[in-house]
């Protein structure tokens, strides 16, 4: 997976989208995200052919959003590496797990859908968050 800096020196172009397009719909076929979430994790309005015609293409909006929400998601699947360096199967369940522990029992995703499409950003900022503050 390439490493993603510093997302505000990124430019909003298509070989930027690219990179992270490459990025989100790897971590999204590690992560066996239903495309409905796949749709409120970049902040999208669910249509099924953009979806496939996007994951077909690692593809995703040339959107300053977009980047913004990639970038959350590499951070958090970047903060689960480093919790989990010998567990990959730990890494890639997490988004599905419910955590006692970080989240009262609730997967990460269902925090997210329970945030909504309004709040899908903020709730996955707030999952990094959580998941910085317990690596340190």
């Amino acid at each position: 997976m390439k490493e993603i800096h510093d997302l505000k020196a990124m430019q909003v172009n298509r070989s930027t989208a690219k990179v992270l397009g490459e990025v989100f719909w790897n971590l999204m076929e590690h992560w066996q995200t239903a495309p409905k979430d796949q749709a409120l994790l970049l902040g999208v309005k669910y249509h099924a052919t953009k979806l496939k015609d996007w994951q077909a293409k690692k593809y995703i909006p040339e959107d300053p959003d977009k980047f913004r929400r990639v970038g959350q998601l590499a951070g958090i699947h970047k903060n689960l590496r480093i919790l989990f360096p010998y567990n990959r199967k730990a890494v890639y369940d997490f988004m599905k797990t419910p955590q006692n522990f970080l989240f009262e029992g609730k997967s990460p995703l269902q925090v997210i859908q329970e945030g909504g499409e309004i709040n899908s950003y903020t709730s996955l900022a707030a999952i990094r968050r959580r998941l910085d503050q317990f690596r340190t």
